[in-house]
């Protein structure tokens, strides 16, 4: 007999749980700390089924959704570690860019390695003069013979020495301001790292990843007309399309981040203990960590109805757009008061609640700053002129 939702997710959060069980403090340090991908732990949730849970099971995935994808993340971000970062490259801009938009035969090659574990992702989009407004990309693939040559600049771009494949973000025709939408194409470009045409610079970055971020060069990089995803110039509609997942993606990531921060202030309010009292007992303790699960919570919500919109072919931007603002605040929100209820301890490396609010900071500019979230929402779903 088929399981039912409820009885499905629930099973799904106790596999994640477990598997992120078996990954510790000391696993996590080591690898920031190396900038050392965590073979191990892909492995595991690749074992499981995980990275291809929403990659159709002809191709060797689950099958499940958007929703199923979420619930994941968030646990894993809660197990600890760095476990809801690993997850949003690879699954959400391989297996689901490719699961909606790419050929058969993009398909048949690189599904089956996305749900095996033995692919993975990075994407290159940010420009140095463009920023957020990505129709102001520099970066050109013009068309030969043979396909393409690209050359241009990114920024900050993840993982690259991990990845192997990029999804690579160029304008293929002049930008039109009758048709700002136009003239954009997504590549699927093979072993970036190591490819002729490609030269990468590291940049040096404070926040505690595992994968290093480089700024990208391409000097007349050749791709072939196989490795256009979707249509030539039609690389908005599918960007789009796949950035609502980004956010809710990270919306989850960062949910399960702040419910980690609570549950390390809960767990170290109740065990310790001053002027003869756990400090818990306390209101100036307890009333904040309590307010940040409750924010949470609400924001859970949002990104869950994101999802099964996304899931269901709705519109679902304002709510993936209001779930990565809300997370975002609420998640950095109680990893600062999580820092507070650890005292001098919380700024110690012994203890995981600063770098918890060190990549929870992070997610209110990246991958998109709260402040075009809602410029969104002003414009889009408010009604207010455009204010940028």
């Amino acid at each position: 007999m088929a399981l039912g939702e409820t009885e499905l997710h629930d099973l799904i959060r106790e596999s994640v749980r477990d598997i992120a069980s078996d990954f510790g403090r000391n696993y996590w340090q080591e690898h920031i700390d190396e900038k050392k991908f965590p073979e191990e732990y892909w492995q595991a949730l690749a074992d499981d089924g995980w990275l291809g849970v929403a990659i159709p099971e002809e191709y060797g995935g689950e099958g499940m959704g958007m929703l199923e994808m979420t619930i994941i993340i968030e646990e894993l971000s809660r197990g600890g570690g760095q476990g809801g970062i690993v997850f949003v490259l690879t699954p959400v801009f391989g297996g689901i860019g490719i699961s909606r938009h790419g050929s058969p035969e993009q398909k048949e090659e690189y599904l089956p390695k996305i749900a095996s574990g033995d692919m993975r992702f990075c994407m290159a989009l940010t420009e140095p003069m463009a920023g957020t407004n990505t129709l102001n990309i520099s970066t050109r693939a013009d068309e030969t013979d043979d396909g393409f040559v690209v050359n241009g600049e990114k920024t900050f771009i993840s993982g690259v020495e991990n990845a192997d494949t990029m999804l690579l973000v160029a304008r293929t025709s002049e930008f039109d301001p009758d048709n700002p939408t136009h003239g954009v194409t997504l590549f699927l470009v093979d072993d970036p790292a190591e490819r002729d045409g490609i030269s990468l610079n590291q940049v040096d970055t404070a926040v505690p990843w595992f994968e290093k971020q480089y700024t990208v060069h391409y000097d007349d990089l050749d791709v072939g007309e196989d490795d256009v995803l979707g249509a030539v110039d039609g690389g908005l509609y599918l960007l789009w399309d796949t950035l609502n997942t980004e956010r809710i993606a990270g919306a989850a990531s960062s949910l399960g981040g702040g419910l980690r921060a609570v549950d390390l202030a809960v767990e170290y309010a109740n065990e310790r203990s001053v002027f003869d009292a756990p400090i818990g007992s306390h209101q100036a303790i307890q009333h904040p960590i309590a307010e940040s699960y409750a924010k949470l919570t609400a924001a859970r919500e949002v990104t869950y109805k994101a999802a099964k919109k996304w899931d269901e072919n709705e519109e679902c931007g304002m709510e993936a757009n209001a779930a990565k603002l809300l997370t975002a605040n609420f998640g950095t929100e109680a990893a600062d008061r999580a820092i507070q209820t650890h005292g001098g301890n919380g700024f110690t490396r012994e203890y995981e609640v600063y770098d918890i609010w060190q990549n929870l900071r992070l997610t209110q500019t990246v991958p998109v700053s709260n402040e075009m979230v809602l410029n969104y929402i002003g414009q889009h779903e408010l009604g207010m002129p455009k204010s940028y």
